[in-house]
């Protein structure tokens, strides 16, 4: 749901809504989404950056129903859009994604430092990949060295 006529003055409401269309107006996308582009911006936990140190910006992603699809106004609306506002804003055109099922949500929260360092000091290099197990790669300095300078070999005969 985005806008179809001449903007500000001219929603022409082309798909039958003249701003927020009801969850599931639209066919789902192929993992079974709903309205992941347009309609409302969708809140997110992840914070945006700011200029302003003072003030936290948070995530906001998709765009909503005064957007346009080529960005001729305001902003484009794809998935990939994103822009900030501070958490105590709200708008006509902001939302939130009520979601349900099995797993998934959120970042699996980052390793301990002290504790991979301790790992480290006691075991080894071998430890703390254990430790991390698929998640990581971990090398040596000199291992680091020789893939980079592997890599940068391989560049140079490319070329």
């Amino acid at each position: 749901n985005i806008w179809q006529g001449s903007f500000p003055y001219g929603s022409t409401a082309a798909d039958g809504f003249h701003g927020i269309a009801p969850v599931m107006a639209f066919p789902s996308n192929s993992y079974g989404l709903y309205s992941m582009v347009g309609n409302v911006w969708e809140w997110t936990s992840d914070a945006f950056p700011s200029q302003n140190p003072h003030e936290q910006h948070m995530t906001l992603k998709g765009g909503s129903f005064i957007d346009s699809i080529d960005g001729a106004f305001n902003h484009k609306a794809t998935v990939v859009t994103r822009m900030g506002n501070t958490a105590d804003s709200g708008s006509y055109n902001t939302g939130f994604r009520c979601a349900s099922g099995v797993g998934g949500g959120g970042r699996a929260p980052q390793p301990d430092q002290a504790q991979m360092q301790k790992i480290l000091e006691e075991g080894g290099v071998e430890a703390l990949q254990e430790f991390l197990g698929d998640k990581a790669s971990v090398m040596t300095p000199k291992q680091l060295e020789a893939m980079q300078s592997a890599r940068k070999q391989a560049q140079q005969q490319e070329l």
